[in-house]
């Protein structure tokens, strides 16, 4: 299912805007897949997409890339919660029309975002830290 949502997604910029919520919100439900320091990377990020208006674009200046290189090492294991959300990709499969799409993936990353409430404390410190400062 998340293949033809990420197809949808590279078929142009219209759906891709909304893409980097997408990989956020399907690794922070699927992280044991991803790595020890998967969740609390894509934690960080959907932070810093949802509450400080962080874009697609945005932050991959050199000076943020090397500030993310060298806290990354320092990143926590995220014990994930018991309950990740209960929207899914699912919520997004099989949608035509681009603000559709768009509004069904916040929705999404935003009942994700939720979902994490343990830990947005520490991702709000370390986006403002790494993306703000």
């Amino acid at each position: 299912m998340i293949y033809s949502v990420w197809e949808r997604e590279y078929s142009g910029p219209e759906f891709a805007a909304v893409h980097l919520l997408t990989v956020d919100a399907y690794a922070l439900q699927h992280g044991e897949y991803f790595g020890p320091r998967s969740n609390a990377f894509h934690l960080m990020r959907l932070c810093w997409l949802i509450e400080l208006g962080g874009t697609e674009r945005g932050g991959s200046s050199r000076l943020h890339r090397r500030k993310f290189e060298e806290a990354y090492r320092s990143f926590p294991n995220l014990a994930p919660p018991e309950d990740r959300g209960a929207l899914t990709v699912a919520h997004v499969c099989g949608l035509e029309e681009p603000g559709e799409h768009a509004r069904k993936v916040k929705e999404w990353a935003s009942v994700v975002w939720e979902a994490w409430a343990e830990h947005r404390g520490w991702a709000r410190e370390q986006a403002h830290r790494l993306f703000v400062a």
